[in-house]
């Protein structure tokens, strides 16, 4: 996959390597597409830039589902979490395998649980796109087998799932001693029920609850102004919660 950025309005387009490219900015042909340039002129006259794709990009472009979790949340969660290549990892609530793929490409293994079979396959074919052959994908409910992962086998508990509390009231006795369970919590009324459910277990302990913000700017010669984009806006509550 190619990628091909206006220079007129800063879009981003992929180019799957087959035949001639349109978009409402005009086309380009193959020959172009192909020529080695790293500069194309369109149908319209406008520059286009043209590179390989990498994983970013990549992900930009897996298969969609449900609201996939965003790499401003997913970059925070990898580096706070201090997970890396000998990392083992379960996570609640594939979705559409947003946070499986980032997970995948970084650690040692990942055992996603997500309970409705249409997203399981959406995650089967992103796993393929990225060619991740260290992810297990169960058809099922958490809760329900957390008890029978081995103890001390996990270094990061990631749940994105309606009611966490399923899983966090059960033995974590699979999560290693001072590692975290990651809860993504897109409303305050979960991140009560949490904290409630913490209090009066004292099993885990709050370490930090947070969000994660970004804003991008548009940069000419003489002027500059932050960009107004949807995924700046508020996505979820991380809760860090560290394994007694």
């Amino acid at each position: 996959m190619k990628v091909l950025i206006s220079r007129k309005t800063g879009n981003y387009y992929y180019y799957n390597g087959i035949g001639e490219y349109h978009c409402k900015e005009g086309f380009l042909t193959e020959e172009q597409l192909h020529s080695g340039e790293n500069i194309l002129i369109n149908s319209k006259q406008r520059e286009f830039l043209i590179f390989e794709a990498n994983k970013h990009d990549e992900f930009q472009k897996i298969k969609r589902g449900p609201q996939i979790i965003t790499e401003k949340d997913l970059g925070y969660i990898i580096a706070r979490s201090g997970i890396d290549k000998t990392s083992h990892i379960v996570e609640a609530g594939g979705g559409s395998g947003g946070a499986t793929t980032f997970f995948g490409r970084i650690c040692k293994s990942v055992h996603t649980y997500e309970i409705r079979e249409d997203h399981c396959k959406i995650i089967e074919t992103n796993l393929k796109k990225f060619e991740l052959d260290n992810v297990e994908l169960t058809l099922g409910d958490l809760a329900e087998h957390i008890e029978t992962i081995d103890k001390d086998s996990l270094d990061l508990l990631f749940l994105d799932m309606p009611e966490p509390n399923m899983v966090l009231e059960k033995n974590l006795d699979a999560l290693k001693s001072g590692r975290y369970v990651i809860c993504y919590l897109p409303n305050v009324s979960q991140l009560l029920e949490v904290a409630k459910l913490i209090a009066e277990k004292q099993h885990l302990y709050i370490e930090e609850v947070t969000e994660v913000q970004t804003r991008h700017w548009r940069i000419w010669e003489r002027v500059s102004r932050p960009e107004f984009r949807s995924d700046q806006d508020f996505t979820a509550f991380l809760m860090f919660l560290r394994k007694n």
